[in-house]
């Protein structure tokens, strides 16, 4: 397999991952993930469906991107485009109505937590695989590296998505209560996410980069 393919294939993989992720979130009823928290809240809100709330919030952030980087901004990463519309389109199609359909709904708190913990991890382990290629970032990953880039290296990547995270869950909670009049979108299991998902990125990056470009370099 030449580079090129194998590079294409991680990142690929790694957007798959990711979508199989939240939709594992979702399920868990303690609110989604950080990365869809304000996808979600869009989806109850004006009910539309979560893949395409996840595409128009994305464009969003890429129009973000362009105002903090200003001439900065790589046309290159208009790219991102592409990206959300292929993980948009993963996060309808491995759903509870399509992929995941012999997902059972669980009913105990405990097993609530135990699809919680599965999530971030898959979550992690996605968002990792797509960025070891040094393909285009999804949006919410390339927001977070143009606050990296505008800090200088000061900011550690892992850091700033704790950060941003921390703040899709607290736009979307109050979406949530502006909206609906309850905290629907946002839960404890959504602030478990923002806590823990920079983390398992930061591991993976650490213990497994190494690897994966031994692989994609060989």
């Amino acid at each position: 397999m030449k580079k090129s393919a194998k590079k294409l294939f991680i990142y690929v993989s790694g957007i798959f991952i990711l979508s199989i992720g939240v939709n594992i979130s979702k399920a868990a009823q303690m609110g989604i993930s950080p990365v869809s928290a304000i996808p979600y809240a869009i989806e109850l809100i004006w009910n539309i469906e979560l893949g395409k709330a996840t595409l128009f919030f994305s464009i969003a952030l890429i129009a973000l991107q362009m105002v903090l980087l200003g001439k900065n901004f790589k046309l290159i990463q208009l790219l991102q485009l592409a990206c959300i519309f292929l993980f948009s389109f993963f996060v309808t199609y491995t759903g509870s109505e399509h992929l995941l359909f012999w997902l059972p709904m669980p009913s105990f708190y405990i097993t609530k937590l135990l699809y919680l913990f599965v999530s971030i991890l898959i979550i992690g382990i996605g968002i990792s695989f797509y960025l070891m290629t040094n393909y285009i970032s999804l949006p919410a990953e390339g927001l977070m590296s143009a606050i990296v880039e505008l800090s200088k290296g000061k900011w550690k990547f892992a850091n700033v998505k704790v950060v941003i995270d921390s703040s899709m869950v607290v736009v979307s909670a109050i979406l949530s209560m502006f909206f609906l009049g309850q905290l629907k979108s946002v839960r404890e299991g959504t602030v478990i996410s923002a806590l823990l998902i920079g983390e398992v990125v930061g591991f993976m990056f650490k213990r497994y980069k190494p690897i994966v470009t031994k692989w994609i370099e060989k």
